[in-house]
């Protein structure tokens, strides 16, 4: 009897030993599982927030091939600590850059090396801690004579405004005679929208070096015509 007994309660821990484990076995695969279905990293729809799309266009359409322009550019990747620091003080300068970034930066198309940069100001730039982070910039570009430009963002920008600013830093004078002629057409306005015509120079193509008018709308509406 005492041998059955024995033989009964050794049963019972097996079949304890085995649940446990086929438990813990489940769980591992349902852990697995939750974690499959579970994407702890996803992709964010733009590099761009509304605003900095629209002033990128923008701004995109002004430099042409005159310059290169990159965006969300880290500091410490244009700017360095001065070799002059020890190596403390060399890595506290670092760290008050290396978490920080511009919104544009503006580079010579053969050297890239930096002409200016720009940081688009929306309202959040109004806060306290954006105005210390703000005046920080100025000091840092300042010490590494980079020229740091605060552009206001709003709905529409004037491309002809942008291009004189940015002619302190980048030479047109190359592109001039492909550029869009200063000012509009006063005497044409677009037919099928109402804006303003202005006088284009045909880049390439049968027509290339001609001129012709085009709806300043663009590239919202395509409407053209040729100048006789």
């Amino acid at each position: 009897m005492a041998k059955g007994l024995l033989i009964c309660v050794t049963g019972l821990f097996v079949l304890l030993f085995f649940l446990s484990l086929a438990r813990r076995i489940l769980g591992a695969i349902g852990i697995g599982r939750k974690f499959r279905e579970f994407k702890p990293y996803v992709k964010r729809k733009s590099i761009f927030t509304p605003a900095e799309r629209s002033f990128y266009g923008v701004l995109k359409d002004v430099i042409k091939d005159n310059a290169e322009i990159f965006v969300k550019i880290r500091v410490a990747d244009i700017i360095a600590p001065s070799k002059q620091f020890d190596r403390s003080n060399w890595q506290k300068a670092f760290n008050k850059i290396s978490g920080k970034h511009f919104d544009f930066v503006i580079c010579d198309k053969k050297t890239l090396s930096v002409l200016c940069v720009i940081e688009l100001n929306d309202s959040s730039h109004n806060s306290a801690k954006r105005i210390e982070r703000d005046e920080f910039l100025k000091e840092v570009c300042r010490s590494a004579d980079i020229p740091l430009l605060f552009w206001k963002a709003r709905g529409g920008y004037f491309p002809m405004e942008l291009k004189q600013v940015l002619s302190n830093y980048i030479d047109f004078s190359e592109s001039e005679s492909e550029s869009i002629a200063e000012g509009t057409s006063k005497n044409r306005i677009c037919p099928k929208c109402n804006s303003p015509m202005v006088i284009k120079v045909a880049k390439k193509g049968k027509n290339q070096g001609k001129k012709f008018l085009a709806c300043s709308n663009f590239p919202k509406c395509r409407y053209i015509e040729p100048i006789d």
